[in-house]
């Protein structure tokens, strides 16, 4: 009985994330695809000097996703993969409503829930640009060993659910195939506690 209460309970959460990010993708739909304010705390628009980021152009209001169009190895795809931080940390990161220098996040940030981010031009942001057949790594930070659930929310509606089975502790990627031009929102869970969600617009 405790089992099927639990699948329920779970179901029933499931859903209600599903309603709400897809009232806000539908809301933020009717705004000119803007996606800055889709949620608490969302990224600001980067603002800079236009420029060369892995031979695209980044422009000052859109943040892109540092992509390749050549597929990572068929064992590295929908695949949870260690990512050593000391070795490769970002330039920035976005938390607590702000792009931080790694130098600064790492002293500040507690560890103690999941966190979700996409590789792009701004450093681990929240929301990124994709061209359709784009490979992007979204980073991610596991705080503790647990059972491992991927959902992403297609722009038609669908749901993906992809689970990892038991995760170990730390920071770890996945490769994120831009298939289906559109918004793509997309988190995790770690025993049932969710991440923050990430936002990627293909086009």
């Amino acid at each position: 009985m405790r089992i099927n209460l639990h699948k329920a309970l779970l179901l029933l959460s499931i859903l209600c994330i599903g309603i709400t990010l897809t009232g806000i993708v539908l809301a933020e739909g009717d705004q000119g695809g803007e996606t800055y304010g889709a949620y608490p705390g969302a990224p600001i628009p980067v603002v800079g000097q236009s420029g060369s980021v892995g031979g695209r152009t980044e422009s000052s209001t859109t943040t892109t996703a540092v992509y390749t169009t050549q597929a990572p190895p068929a064992t590295q795809q929908n695949v949870l993969l260690s990512y050593n931080v000391q070795a490769s940390p970002p330039s920035a990161v976005y938390y607590s409503g702000t792009y931080m220098p790694w130098t600064s996040f790492y002293q500040v940030f507690p560890a103690n829930s999941p966190a979700f981010w996409v590789a792009s031009s701004a450093g681990w942001s929240w929301y990124a640009t994709c061209p359709v057949g784009g490979w992007i790594q979204n980073l991610m930070y596991v705080p503790n060993t647990g059972t491992m659930k991927l959902y992403e929310f297609y722009p038609d509606g669908t749901i993906k659910l992809y689970s990892y089975g038991f995760a170990a502790p730390g920071y770890k990627y996945i490769w994120f195939y831009a298939d289906t031009p559109g918004r793509h929102v997309t988190l995790f869970t770690v025993f049932d506690k969710p991440s923050n969600y990430i936002t990627i617009d293909v086009a």
